[in-house]
């Protein structure tokens, strides 16, 4: 009789158990060797090794079980210490909340950091705010399930009272959707406080456009960034600059009685992330502005197109939903709507 070949589902579960039992057996080898269990905070993962930090505010390089998978900037782990100084072993790693990735390769899609807590959009005043970029931003967290804030930054380039008002025309649907938006200067100062404390105790990741000013942002939160990518580079045995995975940087603590003032999570890649594809039926949902009106069409399966007595396109008339967002969401839609290449 002939060996009945195993499905790919299969074959997937049996290499996983393993590489589970095989973890299990080292483990058991290694238990004499290694400390007790903890808690860590990975800060950053090269190799096939994470940076974890431990309860003592120390980082150790540690080897990962080979069952966990990979493991990202923000994930929460028990670790073990091992024999050689500032070394460790992960052996398991807790529940995830807001997994924030980005397109991958063939499709797939790459997790860059845990346990976030907002994303901030950065939209500079100049080279100018784009409300079709900064609704992709939106749609991209909203399918992630992760909440969002504006940050208008370089806002002391606006020069007058028409500049500003501008700019609140501009914001005015975002305002009305309650979403926070927090004005910003690296130059003046102006906002950082706010934005600090905004960000305490809270996993925070900026994405936004080139010209933003994200970097100058983060430096400007984070005045020892310098120092801090150096110590990390010598802990790693990486140089500076020689990796592309998010890493987590503590921001400066409010007042003594805080540990942290809260993380920033900084990666190039999440700082420009696509919305993943996805039907009409639920790219809508991702418009809270669109909730009043949706079902009130005459065709169920309306576009907000071509379509007459549609809900949503009487709103945009009427001034209920801003033309801006009906334009970004039917560019969303079209685009979705294209072949995959």
């Amino acid at each position: 009789m002939a060996k009945r070949r195993l499905t790919q589902q299969q074959r997937r579960r049996v290499t996983s158990q393993r590489q589970k039992h095989n973890d299990d057996t080292e483990l058991k080898s290694e238990s004499g060797q290694l400390g007790e269990e903890q808690n860590g905070l990975v800060i950053t993962s090269f190799g096939k090794r994470v940076l974890v930090e431990g309860d003592d505010g120390e980082h150790y390089s540690c080897k990962i079980r080979q069952h966990l998978g990979k493991l990202v900037a923000g994930d929460n782990v028990i670790w073990r210490t091992d024999i050689e100084p500032n070394t460790g072993v992960v052996i398991s790693v807790l529940p995830r909340s807001h997994e924030l990735s980005r397109p991958g390769f063939r499709g797939q899609t790459r997790m860059v950091a845990a346990n976030i807590d907002f994303i901030g959009i950065v939209a500079p005043v100049v080279p100018g705010i784009h409300p079709d970029m900064v609704d992709r931003y939106l749609v991209g967290a909203e399918q992630l399930g992760i909440p969002a804030i504006i940050i208008l930054n370089k806002v002391d380039l606006l020069e007058s009272d028409e500049d500003w008002e501008a700019v609140a025309e501009l914001l005015t649907p975002y305002d009305e959707m309650e979403i926070p938006l927090i004005p910003a200067s690296t130059v003046s100062q102006q906002g950082l406080e706010e934005l600090q404390e905004y960000m305490q105790g809270k996993n925070s990741v900026f994405v936004g456009p080139s010209g933003a000013g994200k970097s100058s942002l983060i430096n400007a939160l984070i005045p020892d960034l310098d120092i801090r990518v150096g110590a990390l580079s010598e802990a790693t045995g990486l140089g500076k600059h020689t990796t592309t995975n998010s890493i987590l940087y503590h921001l400066p603590a409010m007042d003594e009685n805080n540990k942290y003032g809260g993380n920033l999570i900084d990666s190039p890649g999440v700082r420009q992330f696509n919305p993943s594809p996805c039907e009409l039926s639920d790219l809508e949902t991702y418009y809270p502005d669109f909730a009043p009106f949706l079902g009130q069409c005459k065709f169920s399966n309306c576009s907000h197109g071509h379509e007459p007595d549609c809900a949503i396109k009487a709103a945009v008339e009427s001034g209920d939903i801003a033309f801006t967002r009906y334009q970004s969401f039917r560019r969303l839609l079209e685009e979705f709507s294209q072949p995959a290449q």
